[in-house]
């Protein structure tokens, strides 16, 4: 009989005793007709019945401080059955005895699981403190010590269940930032390996990062590092999205040139509109890596047109100082040939005989740009017939 109502009739066993007690205080069901009865005397309990009962209730509480604590042992609910059905049937030394063991059993179980669940709770704060975080529960836990070591239980579960919320909260608190902190990371990685501005958002980030290394994080400015840390993460799904968008755009506008039976571009079609429906749904890391493939399929596809053109044609040799000079030489002569065509008396003829000898001074003195010039401008003269004394 564990339970908190008894199989048959439903009635609580946590107050089968006193049931039991009162089956001799109920008056039996009388006869209307018949005159009232004397009202009888109170049954007087004896010490041992009076003692059971502190301990019964006693043993009550201590049960409703362990439901408290989330657990269901230690439980006496068995041994107080048995002590209502002893005290009952007039055996009430054995009753108590029954109750009284009980009563030593629980406490010591009860000691033992909230000692635990201290430890439990020192042992959460030390993990926390090796990450530099601080939870100002030194004094709430060294109260809690000296309640148990005073025995006042209920004091010390109280004051115990409230320290645990509060380290609770802390670790969720603080569980919730480092998830945010890794989406963050994540993002800003992806991002910067695919190369897209970040701007400002970087440098709130690192601003992040340098408060969480701070030696002492309460749960005030833990509460603050989480705001921080959600801004940052919002305006990276700002940022982000419009980096994509405007790469998208651009490749839109290469990939348009092409034919739709040209295989390789229609790959990159495909990962363009993964990388579309990806960025409409807000699925950035999707998009990020949908974009990363196109990008690899675009430059493939650029450096196999590049290795399709034609070469390019390779430059002519450097022409030699020899090589130069004669080549110069033979256009003098071929000019001088022309010359010789001219009217012998004319001034044109005069001119042009005047810059044949001037580029010929010119190529003496290996000024080969200079008479080259000269000779380039005699030969256009002579092409139009004009006078040459502009050269």
């Amino acid at each position: 009989m564990t339970g908190l109502h008894c199989t048959v009739c439903g009635f609580p066993t946590a107050l089968a005793i006193e049931g039991l007690r009162s089956i001799d205080t109920v008056p039996p069901p009388t006869d209307p007709a018949a005159p009232p009865e004397r009202p009888r005397p109170m049954r007087t309990l004896s010490p041992e019945a009076e003692l059971a009962g502190r301990i019964s209730r006693d043993l009550r509480a201590k049960m409703d401080i362990v439901h408290e604590l989330g657990r269901s042992v230690p439980d006496a609910t068995s041994e107080l059955c048995q002590a209502a059905l002893g005290e009952a049937e007039g055996r009430e030394g054995e009753a108590l005895e029954t109750l009284r063991s009980a009563q030593s059993r629980v406490e010591r179980e009860l000691d033992e699981l909230l000692d635990q669940r201290l430890a439990s709770v020192v042992a959460r704060r030390d993990a926390l403190q090796t990450h530099g975080l601080r939870l100002a529960i030194g004094r709430d836990l060294d109260r809690v010590a000296e309640e148990l070591q005073a025995r006042r239980r209920n004091e010390a579960t109280t004051m115990l269940l409230e320290v645990e919320g509060r380290i609770s909260q802390f670790e969720s608190d603080w569980r919730g930032l480092q998830g945010l902190l890794a989406q963050i990371e994540g993002l800003r990685n992806e991002a910067t390996e695919l190369g897209l501005p970040l701007g400002e958002i970087s440098g709130e980030i690192e601003e992040i990062r340098d408060r969480l290394s701070s030696p002492r994080l309460t749960e005030e400015n833990l509460d603050e590092l989480a705001q921080a840390a959600a801004q940052a993460l919002m305006l990276l799904h700002e940022a982000v999205p419009s980096s994509l968008e405007e790469e998208l755009a651009r490749h839109a506008t290469t990939l348009d040139a092409y034919p739709e039976e040209h295989v390789p571009s229609a790959v990159a079609r495909r990962l363009h509109s993964e990388a579309t429906r990806h960025l409409k749904k807000g699925r950035l890391p999707e998009a990020i890596q949908s974009v990363r493939e196109l990008r690899q399929q675009v430059e493939a596809i650029q450096r196999d047109e590049a290795a399709r053109a034609p070469p390019a044609p390779a430059p002519a040799p450097a022409e030699t100082e020899s090589e130069t000079l004669d080549r110069l030489l033979k256009k003098a002569r071929s000019l001088a040939g022309r010359v010789r065509t001219l009217p012998p008396e004319s001034e044109a003829a005069r001119e042009a005989a005047v810059q044949i000898r001037s580029a010929t001074e010119h190529l003496k003195s290996r000024e080969f740009d200079e008479a080259d010039r000269i000779l380039a401008h005699l030969m256009k003269v002579l092409a139009l017939g004009t006078g040459v004394s502009d050269a």
